[in-house]
């Protein structure tokens, strides 16, 4: 009986004294404090050697996610996630065409981003279809895909919209008219601010 509080008067003594320290530290317990919004993307892409493509965010908007084309001249081949996209050194320099930005996003999420919590709307496309892009005098963007739109979703529409504005104008602006292997039409822009997701 003796013992026990013995260890009890120690434990007791132990708990009074670490109090103090810890308290003692300077920090205080605070909320969540918001920082601002989203972070942007736009200081890392190169469009020499970046494509850029937006995939559904597990809440439900839009992350843009940067594709290495070709290694950057600045950086060694470690700073590429294999698997990530096509990467061809020998190839022309400047932006990747917009036909191949728009089979990269059809290809889907890859390992890194799914890890991340990003998804898909688009449905899956069979291997060998091609992407046709024209740009018009006005800055409007028709594109002309191997698969149907007329029942895709407005997340999917989204993705398809904001990938291929943002690879054909830095500031994301102009109306894209997707055309669908049934034929259908839909037209939009892509409605997120430079430098913003969601």
């Amino acid at each position: 009986m003796r013992r026990a509080g013995w260890r009890g008067l120690v434990v007791g003594s132990l708990v009074t004294v670490g109090a103090p320290l810890v308290g003692g530290c300077g920090i205080q317990a605070s909320d969540a404090i918001e920082a601002g919004g989203p972070a942007t993307v736009d200081a890392f892409l190169n469009r020499d050697n970046d494509m850029l493509l937006f995939f559904r965010s597990p809440d439900g908007g839009l992350s843009p996610v940067i594709r290495a084309v070709r290694p950057s001249a600045g950086f060694g081949d470690e700073y590429v996630e294999l698997g990530s996209g096509e990467r061809d050194p020998t190839g022309p320099a400047g932006p990747a065409p917009t036909e191949k930005v728009v089979l990269a996003l059809l290809s889907g999420p890859g390992r890194t981003d799914r890890a991340a919590g990003l998804t898909t709307a688009l449905p899956a496309v069979r291997e060998g279809g091609t992407v046709a892009v024209q740009v018009a005098s006005d800055g409007g963007i028709a594109v002309r895909l191997p698969l149907a739109v007329e029942g895709l979703d407005a997340a999917a529409l989204q993705q398809l919209t904001c990938t291929i504005v943002y690879n054909e104008a830095t500031d994301g602006r102009g109306v894209v008219t997707l055309t669908g292997r049934d034929g259908a039409k839909r037209s939009g822009t892509c409605g997120l601010a430079p430098g913003t997701a969601g």
